[in-house]
């Protein structure tokens, strides 16, 4: 599975010891957890493989978990960040996150881009959420850029990535 620039595939556990760093530096950590506490290698290993065996005990019928790590198709070709999706029939979560070398170049975006044309093939007619930190500008930006339109949070659905405080986004079906 492939973008222009983009390799993609499922999330295990070995993709962690390479988006372990990504997910320890400062400015990502910023958004990802506002409290600076950084998984360790072996949480993150642990979590890894459960996302990709898919929900244990399921909270609806409907849910449904995709995740892919994200590559660089030009050698060596390192992993540089994840997608993540959750769904839940008619609605569902997005997340995604890049390491801090490759913001700024249009590699979210492509990847976004890829991510919805995915999950459009798997999970036809789901209005997709997504829940940023308010200071995450690139953030808003992008999601803005790829249609999504900001809802006040009251008006969520119970996001499991929301925290108080964040914006929410929502990208309705096409």
């Amino acid at each position: 599975m492939q973008s222009k620039n983009l390799h993609f595939e499922p999330l295990t556990d070995a993709h962690a010891d390479e988006l372990f760093s990504i997910l320890t530096t400062p400015a990502v950590l910023a958004f990802i957890d506002p409290n600076g506490n950084p998984p360790t290698i072996e949480e993150l290993r642990t979590e890894y493989a459960a996302r990709s065996h898919g929900p244990v005990v399921l909270a609806t019928p409907t849910e449904q978990w995709f995740n892919m790590a994200i590559r660089l198709k030009i050698p060596p070709s390192p992993v540089i960040g994840r997608l993540e999706a959750t769904g839940y029939g008619e609605w569902g979560e997005v997340a995604y996150l890049l390491g801090e070398a490759w913001w700024g170049k249009g590699l979210a975006f492509e990847a976004m881009l890829w991510w919805h044309d995915y999950l459009a093939a798997v999970a036809p007619g789901t209005a997709w959420w997504a829940a940023v930190h308010p200071l995450n500008q690139r953030s808003i930006r992008l999601l803005k850029r790829l249609g999504y339109k900001k809802v006040d949070a009251n008006q969520r659905p119970k996001l499991s990535s929301y925290d108080v405080g964040d914006c929410c986004f929502v990208r309705l079906p096409s």
